[in-house]
């Protein structure tokens, strides 16, 4: 059996490999941005240029496309998070800590701030609910 650790490292990349599928199956720019963001999410490195040249364009017309679908690349890239970081708390199975380096904050008072932002309450509360 597995120490405890490698089991919660392995089953956010399930549920990772789950979605990342969903959003491929997606037709839409916002849909294969969320798909190239989501293996980026843990580095940091999700820059709008980096996504846009991923997608052989340019970052203006990266730009205009979400426009066109009525966000942003900031957007996207908050509400993937927040979404990420709910499943991730929801399964008690990643510490806080853990859940901020999945979802792309250096710092777990960086995250905790954007959760706040998100949902109203604090990881912590959220967890215990």
């Amino acid at each position: 059996m597995p120490p405890p650790r490698q089991q919660n490292a392995q089953e956010p990349e399930e549920h990772q490999c789950q979605l990342l599928k969903n959003l491929q199956d997606s037709k839409t720019t916002r849909g294969c941005v969320e798909s190239l963001l989501m293996p980026l999410l843990h580095t940091g490195d999700v820059s709008m240029d980096k996504i846009a040249e991923t997608m052989a364009m340019s970052r203006q017309t990266l730009f205009r496309k979400l426009k066109g679908e009525g966000t942003t690349f900031e957007k996207v890239l908050d509400e993937l998070r927040h979404n990420m970081a709910l499943h991730y708390l929801g399964g008690k199975k990643v510490s806080i800590n853990e859940t901020a380096y999945l979802v792309g904050f250096s710092e777990a008072a960086a995250f905790s701030r954007a959760f706040k932002r998100w949902t109203g309450k604090s990881p912590r509360e959220m967890r215990k609910a």
